[in-house]
């Protein structure tokens, strides 16, 4: 389950399709909010490759071109494809975490697996990769859709990445940006 207050806050973030549909576009008050603590606190934002394809799938429920943002500016990046092998210490390889998650958001969602799109359940290993090429000492997954936060949660739970790899809803990562600002 996603995390009420997740201090402290990840210096790397990955976006789901879901958090980027529901920040809203440069008008609204959640993603300013969000984008001036970006900017201020040096996060970094990275969106996967499953991500990138729905968001050109979406353009007309997305206000804003993310993936134009990752080629025009520093604080958002655009990730290659996972790597199934990677792993940090005794953690499960990013493949494996992938098809973990998979098989759960997919036995919740009561779909066929060759059905479901892998999106969500590239998010964690994209994590993974994270965890073991970058200085990023924990990384938060931004999202907002329940069952893939409970599918989530449950594959990285009682594993090495469990508190490394954070999973945060959108209004509470909100909520906790403006408490930061206003502290």
């Amino acid at each position: 389950m996603s995390e009420a207050h997740p201090s402290p806050f990840p210096t790397a973030l990955v976006l789901d399709t879901s958090f980027l549909r529901t920040v809203g576009g440069t008008e609204s008050d959640a993603y300013q909010i969000f984008i001036q603590y970006v900017k201020s606190e040096g996060v970094h934002l990275y969106l996967t490759q499953g991500v990138v394809e729905e968001v050109s799938e979406q353009q007309g429920y997305i206000s804003i071109d993310w993936v134009d943002r990752a080629d025009t500016t520093e604080w958002i990046t655009l990730l290659d494809a996972v790597q199934p092998g990677v792993r940090v210490h005794d953690g499960p390889r990013a493949g494996e975490v992938m098809d973990r998650v998979h098989e759960r958001l997919a036995d919740v969602e009561q779909t066929d697996p060759d059905e479901l799109r892998k999106t969500d359940s590239e998010l964690p290993a994209a994590a993974v990769l994270l965890l073991g090429s970058t200085a990023h000492e924990s990384v938060g997954i931004l999202i907002d859709d329940r069952n893939a936060e409970r599918a989530i949660s449950a594959v990285i739970n009682n594993t090495y990445y469990d508190g490394r790899i954070r999973v945060l809803s959108i209004w509470d990562s909100i909520e906790y940006i403006e408490q930061y600002q206003y502290d």
